[in-house]
């Protein structure tokens, strides 16, 4: 009996659907990588489709449009590869762009009032990623901090604010993500302190804590919170639903984590029930600019 995961429900409706959105369906269940890497276009012209038609299968399922359905979807199949004997993972992982557009409102608030924390530091470490990355922005007019990051977007976020020290640690530059990973981030790392580190998650559990998608990327940030005098998450309301992929860090790790106004009430009490303070911030309007190549609508 199919339950009420995404491919579940795809797989449950495919035959239901018109010719052309199950057509949509068929090749994301059989070509789940070629949906999570191709652009739009490509994946239309692949599948002989045209993109209107994708967005169109995207927004049936409840998505605002293909950047939702992605993670949703790498979501979805990262939870299935626990189950079994687990596959490469590097595909499932939602690209940079995709992560930008979603949430955007949400994540733009978490910034500005995670903002607020800074007053008290004077050095932090950053982590990579678009929460993080639109929190770094707010830091333009913060007073003098060292700022440690393996975001190269933070760096570039960073640019305008000459007064902070930027310290980058050594890696390997991973570019679905725009930031360093490898074993030297964290031995350039080793012996250092800091006030605060502002981290980022691709899920939020009660019992498993703070996890990612990507294992290097896991054990670094796991260093980070070893580093750092006070841990604080920045993550959206949708993060508390995702599965647990690498565990960062258990809930008694965290100090302060960060969201929206969105949080489900039981969600915000397990989190006191551990300890964390929880910040909720009511989303905020901004002009939703998408990348240049972006083709991700639906013409009048």
């Amino acid at each position: 009996m199919p339950g009420d995961t995404l491919i579940d429900r795809i797989s449950a409706e495919l035959d239901q659907l018109p010719r052309a959105l199950r057509l949509v369906g068929r090749f994301v269940l059989d070509r789940p990588q070629s949906f999570m890497q191709l652009s739009l276009s490509d994946i239309a012209r692949t599948a002989e489709i045209s993109e209107p038609t994708v967005i169109r299968f995207c927004r049936l399922f409840g998505f605002a449009g293909m950047a939702e359905f992605r993670i949703a979807l790498a979501i979805d199949l990262a939870a299935r590869g626990e189950a079994r004997p687990r596959p490469a993972l590097g595909f499932l992982e939602p690209t940079v762009s995709d992560k930008a557009v979603v949430n955007l409102p949400q994540k733009t608030a978490i910034a500005r009032a995670a903002r607020r924390l800074v007053e008290a530091d004077r050095s932090i470490i950053v982590d990579s990623g678009s929460t993080a990355a639109l929190f770094a922005a707010t830091l333009a007019d913060a007073q003098p901090l060292v700022i440690m990051t393996a975001g190269l977007n933070i760096v570039d976020r960073l640019s305008v604010a000459p007064q902070h020290r930027v310290m980058l640690p050594g890696g390997t530059v991973r570019y679905s993500s725009g930031s360093l990973i490898g074993a030297l981030v964290g031995d350039t790392m080793t012996g250092l302190r800091f006030d605060t580190l502002y981290l980022g998650a691709d899920a939020i559990d009660a019992d498993f804590g703070l996890s990612t998608f990507n294992e290097d990327e896991a054990r670094q940030s796991a260093t980070m919170v070893r580093l750092a005098a006070r841990v604080v998450v920045l993550a959206d309301s949708s993060k508390f639903r995702a599965p647990s992929l690498h565990r960062i860090a258990g809930l008694a790790d965290i100090d302060i984590i960060v969201t929206d106004s969105g949080l489900a009430p039981q969600a915000a009490e397990r989190l006191a029930l551990a300890g964390v303070e929880v910040i909720s911030a009511d989303p905020v309007a901004v002009a939703t600019a998408r990348p240049r190549q972006s083709k991700d609508r639906i013409a009048p």
